[in-house]
């Protein structure tokens, strides 16, 4: 066979393999690319609860990770239990429908959570827990996004609490304790009260085993 047989061949060999390279490198640009957008919200930075930062679009997004019904525990040993008073209580409990924090511009629905998943622009009641005239532990949880329970972070001993009931009347709680780093699973938390008590429960970083923020509040007087 001659050189001059040969040559087409060899033209045709080395398109061929341009073709499978350059096929290869944008093969390789969109796996990067989708690698590198799939990354991104596990490479956020931890926020910070109290820093003043709730307008920052880095914060809108923080997961929120309860314990399911199932596995939500009794009092602890020694902790405080609900008297037959607070159990007589729970008959003439009335639901929450809404949520609002005048001062933290907080205003928001009340929806039945699964204790799992926090909705978006909502906010969840544990499931279990009390309602409003129960005497025992309300606990009502959301994201720490713009809008919903970031500005929880802000809260303040005596900042006051409104829960309108789906009878049309409404509950007022003051805040009592602000606890701003809570063990992700410290469950106790979710569990009743010797009387009633409001507990609120938010994110304070986008990894799930970082502490919770949690207010609690009771009755106004």
């Amino acid at each position: 066979m001659t050189d001059r047989e040969v040559r087409p061949d060899r033209g045709r060999s080395r398109r061929a393999a341009t073709v499978i390279l350059a096929v290869a490198v944008v093969a390789i640009g969109i796996g990067l690319a989708i690698a590198m957008g799939g990354g991104l919200e596990s490479s956020r930075p931890a926020a910070s609860p109290g820093a003043g930062q709730a307008a920052s679009p880095a914060f809108t997004d923080l997961p929120l990770v309860t314990v399911p019904p199932t596995t939500a525990p009794a009092p602890a040993s020694g902790s405080a239990r609900p008297s037959a008073g607070a159990t007589l209580a729970a008959a003439e409990a009335i639901r929450a429908s809404r949520i609002r924090i005048a001062r933290l511009g907080i205003d928001l629905a009340i929806i039945e959570g699964d204790g799992i998943d926090a909705p978006i622009g909502k906010v969840a009641h544990y499931p279990g827990s009390a309602w409003p005239g129960g005497g025992s532990n309300i606990y009502i949880y959301g994201h720490a996004r713009e809008g919903m329970f970031i500005s929880l972070w802000k809260a303040r001993g005596g900042d006051e609490i409104a829960l309108d009931l789906v009878d049309g009347t409404t509950r007022t709680y003051v805040v009592t304790k602000v606890l701003r780093k809570v063990s992700w699973d410290a469950v106790e938390y979710l569990g009743p009260t010797a009387t009633e008590q409001l507990t609120l429960q938010t994110s304070t970083s986008y990894q799930p085993t970082a502490p919770r923020f949690i207010v609690i509040a009771v009755p106004a007087t």
